[in-house]
């Protein structure tokens, strides 16, 4: 069972127990060095435990596999309470429940991984994504860009704005 993982480019910055994710493209065609995998977390109601989803079976056995699981859960996971989440934990057991236990309506936890088959527990859970910008000479936090689609534009992280020569989380 593999997590879903959404392919970026970019470079990930790490420091006093913080990560950031330097954005260089969203929506790459081609697998390179400055490739990065990005998993959006689910929360568990109560605890807010975090699951990384692998498959979600409805409630006729249909499974989803993919990216298209975040809008499906989104748009229709109130509808179908007795579905289940199989999934990992962030320290890599696996786990599962049914999806009336998990906040569908919550920012998604990102995690992200330096590489396509790196184990669950080599993810690292993002703070900010840093978007490049020769407009700013000096960090600015700012809005999620509007071009980003779900489940990025959903991700539970802050966005700044930084000069293209950055090279650490601000």
């Amino acid at each position: 069972m593999k997590i879903i993982k959404q392919h970026v480019h970019g470079k990930l910055f790490s420091g006093d127990g913080r990560n950031a994710l330097f954005l260089i493209n969203a929506n790459p065609e081609t697998e390179t060095a400055e490739s990065l995998y990005l998993c959006f977390a689910l929360t568990v109601q109560g605890p807010e435990d975090h699951i990384l989803p692998a498959v979600v079976k409805d409630d006729w056995g249909n499974e989803r596999r993919d990216l298209s699981v975040y809008t499906w859960l989104e748009d229709e996971g109130h509808l179908f309470p007795r579905s289940e989440l199989f999934g990992y934990d962030p320290d890599g057991t696996e786990t599962q429940c049914f999806l009336r236990a998990i906040e569908l309506y919550a920012r998604l936890p990102c995690y992200v991984f330096l590489a396509k088959a790196a184990p669950v527990m080599d993810g690292f859970l993002l703070d900010a994504v840093l978007l490049p910008d020769d407009s700013v000479n000096a960090p600015q936090k700012t809005t999620r860009p509007s071009q980003l689609v779900r489940p990025f534009a959903n991700a539970a992280v802050n966005w700044w704005l930084v000069p293209p020569s950055t090279t650490h989380f601000p």
